[in-house]
């Protein structure tokens, strides 16, 4: 469990590093990534990706306004993953582990956002002096040390520590309480999509999201034939339409 507990803190550590080009451009901040990810640390990647999905599916509707997003996805993907699989629960309460943490996250957020201030203005003194290593030191090292105290360390608390406790919470839960648990994180995939499709929603692309309701509900396709048929028509739209229109 130590080794494990390690690596997982190693992952949250790269997950929360905001390298830009690997977050936004490759998603490596995504919940689905790090779901296999963890899982497979924890000898379980068929859970993470599961839970991984699931989650990913509730903040397919985040919108991040001024870079600043309403979770932090260190703590939604890998510790609520991690925690998920340590306790051995479904994805459905994974999905609601992983949004409480994605909330409580936040606060680890606020706590870097505060103390890296502090590294801001020692790194303008040391610039107004032509101290390069110190800018370095305050724009590079001294920032990494914050993430390691609000990141790192919880994340191996959590998982060497925290899961055999979060375990023995889970079990004296009332049964009822654990149901509608369960029931909120079948819904909360529902509503990411439904914050997605309001955002992007737009009344000439009505016609697929009726075909995508047919084929899941009347014929039963699995996510990844749909995602397929979803990319098909997606394709043939940017061929046929999209460009044709662009050219004109």
């Amino acid at each position: 469990m130590l080794v494990q507990a390690i690596l997982i803190a190693i992952c949250a550590w790269i997950c929360c590093a905001n390298i830009e080009f690997l977050c936004w451009s490759v998603g490596l901040c995504a919940p689905f990534i790090w779901g296999p990810i963890v899982g497979f640390i924890l000898g379980d990647v068929q859970a993470g990706l599961a839970i991984g999905t699931m989650t990913q599916l509730v903040y397919l509707g985040n919108i991040v306004i001024g870079g600043v997003s309403a979770v932090d996805f260190t703590y939604a993907s890998v510790v609520a993953t991690s925690l998920t699989i340590l306790t051995k629960q479904p994805p459905e309460m994974g999905c609601t582990i992983a949004v409480t943490m994605g909330l409580i996250g936040m606060l680890a957020t606020e706590s870097r956002w505060t103390l890296n201030c502090i590294w801001v203005h020692r790194a303008d003194k040391c610039a107004q002096n032509g101290d390069t290593r110190g800018i370095f030191i305050n724009n590079v090292i001294m920032p990494q040390v914050v993430r390691f105290f609000v990141y790192v360390i919880p994340a191996f608390l959590a998982v060497y520590y925290g899961a055999e406790h979060f375990e023995n919470f889970m079990k004296v839960i009332p049964e009822v309480l654990v149901d509608g648990m369960m029931a909120v994180g079948m819904l909360l995939p529902t509503l990411g999509l439904a914050l997605l499709i309001k955002a992007i929603y737009k009344i000439q692309f009505i016609s697929f999201l009726i075909i995508g309701f047919l084929a899941v509900q009347y014929l039963k396709l699995d996510i990844i034939a749909v995602t397929l048929l979803g990319i098909s028509f997606a394709l043939l739209y940017w061929f046929f339409g999209a460009r044709e229109e662009a050219a004109s």
